[in-house]
């Protein structure tokens, strides 16, 4: 153990005493409360330590009184582990119950890495209310489809599923996912430094235990772990979260769309190449696209109030 706190103590600054309890328990079944730990390592490795500075408390806010009511998401994009590139964290946390619904390493903050990341989240827990963002123009009112939609990417496919998007006006407005990216900043660094981590793979396997570890770990605000405050609320029936919609809807919604011209022989350029196409009378089509996966052409997006697949002209896989 004293070499094991040698090699992982000089991974933290400021050391975090509550990360090398939890691994001193878990690798060594050496159970120790934080303050003890933290006072052995101030006394036995006084130079591999150094006291943090002083900062003021957090002040205490407000949650939505329901489990689904809201979600806060947001990304970090950081140097997770050594490679060229910096690698980007998506989170995302239930308001009433701090539940993380949802957490994955991804090589880039994109609009398609996100509706992945929702995708696999709302098969697992189902549709809340409302998602709370910061007003990126990835996530607000700047269009990424050629002009054609005054929304983003994201609210377009948020309304479709019936899902309200809102905008946080500041990054202390939403407190709850800051802080979990300073505690996954302070935990997964040095564990990931510590395994000597640096793929994706090994990376997402790692930030799934610590997923767990933090959902079972009692909150000092509430006096209950996440699991409990979200098991909690279903003998009071405060649970909105709504029933993931059918696959086939998830892969016309969490979708990139673009506009294009049919040509005179019925085909679509795109992707560098042309794309035979049904008949249509329509002089432009739009593409719903899955990255390196497959794309429909169809004639028209999806409508609302009923946003169901329009008619489709052709299926390609990539």
């Amino acid at each position: 153990m004293r070499q094991f706190l040698k090699d992982f103590l000089p991974l933290q600054r400021p050391p975090n005493y509550q990360l090398v309890a939890n691994e001193l328990a878990a690798r060594f079944a050496f159970e120790r409360d934080r303050k003890s730990v933290a006072a052995y390592a101030r006394s036995h490795f006084p130079l591999l330590v150094s006291a943090p500075a002083p900062t003021p408390k957090p002040r205490r806010r407000w949650e939505r009184a329901q489990v689904g009511e809201l979600w806060q998401h947001d990304s970090s994009i950081h140097q997770w582990w050594p490679a060229p590139d910096k690698q980007t964290l998506l989170l995302t946390v239930d308001d009433h119950s701090r539940k993380l619904v949802g957490a994955v390493f991804v090589p880039t903050d994109t609009t398609w890495h996100h509706f992945q990341h929702f995708r696999s989240t709302f098969t697992a827990h189902g549709l809340p209310l409302a998602l709370y963002t910061d007003g990126l123009a990835l996530f607000g009112h700047q269009s990424t489809t050629d002009g054609r939609d005054p929304r983003s990417e994201f609210q377009r496919a948020l309304t479709a599923l019936g899902v309200t998007h809102l905008v946080a006006p500041s990054p202390q407005a939403k407190g709850k996912i800051e802080r979990r990216f300073g505690t996954f900043q302070k935990r997964l660094l040095a564990l990931l430094a510590y395994e000597k981590i640096t793929a994706y793979a090994p990376a997402q396997e790692l930030l799934a235990h610590e997923l767990t570890r933090q959902n079972r770990t009692i909150c000092r605000t509430t006096g209950m772990s996440p699991d409990e405050a979200c098991a909690k609320p279903q003998d009071e029936k405060r649970i909105v979260l709504r029933a993931c919609p059918d696959s086939s809807l998830l892969d016309l919604h969490l979708a990139l769309y673009l506009g294009r011209r049919v040509n005179a022989d019925h085909q679509v350029d795109f992707l560098g190449r042309s794309w035979p196409i049904g008949a249509t009378a329509r002089h432009t089509v739009t593409i719903i696209h899955h990255p390196k996966s497959q794309f429909w052409i169809v004639q028209r997006p999806p409508e609302p109030p009923h946003n169901r697949w329009p008619d489709i002209l052709g299926r390609f896989s990539l």
